[in-house]
């Protein structure tokens, strides 16, 4: 009977040395994650539950100027559309209600366009859900122009 309880208390020694290792390195998220806020302010800091994460970042010109458009997904995989000019500077949440926390599939520069981006959103999760393409175009970035552009299935 005296083994069962060292038994027990050897298992327990190793997953208390083990344990935390393991969901450690579960939870680390890449080195170069870049982090953002709800108002799309850079912030390697932000505690889980506040961060958003950049998944898509891209560069244009407008009126001579460069901007930032970028898109980042919270942890329940809504995304927020923010434009900023370079390096995060003078950073806004773009007014996009239709895209603004819906789930995008991708984003791509208009090959016609630009200062233009086509966006697909898609409406819910699994393989029925509809997605609908979008073109956001940019060269007014106070007012961003957004046009359906078709449904998909």
């Amino acid at each position: 009977m005296k083994t069962l309880p060292i038994t027990l208390t050897l298992i327990s020694a190793i997953l208390t040395a083990i344990a935390p290792a393991v969901f450690a390195q579960q939870l680390q998220l890449p080195a170069n994650a870049i982090y953002i806020d709800k108002n799309c302010n850079l912030d390697q800091q932000l505690a889980p539950v506040e961060r958003y994460t950049i998944f898509s970042r891209k560069e244009f010109t407008t009126n001579g100027k460069k901007y930032w458009f970028y898109a980042a997904r919270y942890q329940d995989g809504a995304a927020l559309f923010c434009i900023s000019e370079r390096i995060f500077i003078r950073p806004k949440v773009l007014n996009v209600e239709k895209i603004q926390r819906q789930f995008i599939d991708k984003i791509i520069r208009d090959p016609k366009n630009q200062t233009a981006f086509i966006i697909t959103v898609r409406e819910g999760n699994g393989p029925g859900a509809t997605a609908t393409n979008y073109s956001l175009d940019l060269s007014n970035v106070d007012r961003p122009k957004l046009t359906s552009l078709s449904i998909l299935k």
